[in-house]
């Protein structure tokens, strides 16, 4: 991590200090300007690899008519994804949100861990968000109607751990829909036409090896982590927040079931089961999604954060908006 250099604002001076040390211990060259008027002066001043704002500092930047550079930007923000949307959704290089916890603090590991994978571009891999030594468990699946076997195989392993209820429901429900997604919504022929996303979720797909569904879980006793990946790379950052956002704006979203699924469902599905939600892409090459799920906090602090959820993409190039605001077309027929 060399000679990158990161521009990081949080009015608050605790976060300011913390990442100033965890930041510049990586080797980067850290800027963490003290107040807004020293923000503008150092978005003006230095050219930087990536931005890490809090929302309060992003929005005078906007409104003081100051134009950002066309670099990875993390927002952070207290208010939830839920409430902000709307706001992120009409910025062009947004592609990480980091929910605060109460009274404002900053997740320093999660902080860290998006920082390191942006200037490491090495964004794949469960392995990165559990500690050191934990067992991870891993399938291919090609057949839509073989899915369930897995998912009750590890809803097994939640309840060999001794997990509550609420939280194997919650793994259940990951694991299922990153499955339907890997299977239905990912393929994709040469031409960007998606070839099953237009097909009911109970009929019979069967992917040829080559292009087999990858999950991979495991835990570290602290949180329990999920990934599918497919061999298509075909989802985009706009396409993942108009998926959310169109749901966001419903006011009765439906309830999970095993047929559900379609129109930015599944995602949706998954981003209310987890604590993160991260998205890595290789465009037209891979795409892997892996859920976070806190294992620790107890029924009252779970109900709490439910709302908090980070928001994580990852693409292979950082710095190609092709692949930030496009993406493949939908083979769907025509309906009058």
């Amino acid at each position: 991590m060399q000679n990158n250099k990161i521009l990081f604002f949080d009015p608050q001076r605790k976060n300011r200090r913390d990442a100033l040390r965890i930041l510049t211990a990586t080797g980067c060259d850290v800027i963490a300007p003290e107040s807004f008027k020293k923000l503008e002066e150092a978005v003006l001043e230095h050219q930087v690899n990536t931005y890490a704002l809090d929302m309060e500092g992003h929005q005078h930047l906007i409104n003081r008519g100051i134009e950002l550079a066309t670099i990875p930007t993390i927002v952070m923000s207290q208010s939830p994804l839920t409430e902000i949307y709307p706001y992120l959704a009409d910025l062009r290089h947004f592609t990480n949100f980091i929910a605060k916890g109460p009274k404002n603090a900053l997740n320093n590991s999660d902080l860290l861990g998006t920082i390191a994978k942006i200037m490491q571009n090495d964004i794949f891999g469960l392995k990165k968000y559990l500690a050191w030594g934990a067992h991870t468990w891993t399938f291919h699946i090609r057949d839509a109607s073989t899915r369930r076997e897995y998912v009750e195989f590890l809803k097994e392993y939640g309840r060999s751990m001794g997990l509550r209820s609420a939280i194997i429901k919650h793994m259940e429900v990951v694991a299922e829909e990153l499955l339907m997604n890997a299977i239905f919504d990912a393929p994709v022929d040469r031409r960007g036409n998606r070839l099953h996303n237009h097909k009911n979720r109970t009929e019979s797909v069967v992917l040829p090896v080559t292009e087999a569904a990858r999950l991979e879980f495991g835990s570290d006793g602290r949180r329990i982590a999920i990934s599918v990946t497919d061999q298509f790379g075909s989802i985009t950052r706009d396409l993942v927040l108009k998926c959310l956002i169109r749901c966001f704006s419903i006011k009765d979203t439906p309830e999970f079931d095993e047929d559900s699924g379609g129109a930015g469902l599944g995602l949706f599905f998954c981003y209310k089961h987890v604590d993160s939600l991260i998205i890595n892409v290789d465009p037209l090459k891979r795409t892997e999604f892996i859920g976070l799920i806190d294992i620790e906090q107890s029924v009252k602090e779970s109900k709490l954060d439910s709302a908090h959820t980070a928001l994580h993409f990852f693409n292979t190039d950082n710095y190609s908006p092709l692949f930030l605001q496009t993406g493949p077309r939908n083979h769907r027929k025509k309906t009058a």
